[in-house]
């Protein structure tokens, strides 16, 4: 499996989510340009990567996020961050349903920050080790019709 594939994987667990709405590609900030975001955002950094060529495994680090807007009250916040904990948990169980799995325990770490709007969210930090035979089963990604309303950015 290649990063490409991982990352595709990445993109079709979280665009199948009910609370997602929106992608952001290789940087969170990004939700900044879009002053018209759809919320629930997930995005995704890349990390350091590293290949163990000894045992055929690719090991992929990235930071997962899931950023939505708050009420003004503010009185929304754990729920906002209680659905990112469990919407990143299911990414990472469909990842190993998938063949690609989560090495140790994440952590899942909450926030609150302004980006275009006041959010809350969560992130956690994954090392995702993959097999490097570069073979994949047909309709890997998972991806059907019903994703046509996510947003990627």
């Amino acid at each position: 499996m290649t990063l490409l594939d991982v990352i595709r994987l990445i993109e079709a667990a979280a665009s199948r989510h009910p609370a997602v709405r929106t992608v952001c590609r290789r940087d969170v900030f990004a939700i900044n340009a879009y002053p018209d975001v759809r919320y629930g955002v997930f995005a995704w950094l890349q990390g350091e990567h590293s290949a163990d060529l000894r045992y055929g495994q690719y090991r992929f680090a990235f930071t997962l996020f899931y950023v939505d807007r708050l009420t003004a009250d503010r009185s929304n916040l754990e729920e906002v961050q209680s659905t990112g904990v469990e919407m990143l948990r299911s990414i990472l169980l469909s990842l190993d349903e998938a063949g690609v799995s989560v090495e140790g325990s994440p952590a899942f770490t909450t926030f609150r920050e302004r980006f275009v709007d006041e959010c809350g969210g969560v992130f956690c930090r994954v090392t995702l080790a993959a097999p490097q035979d570069g073979t994949c089963p047909e309709n890997l990604y998972g991806l059907t019709n019903d994703i046509d309303d996510i947003d990627f950015i």
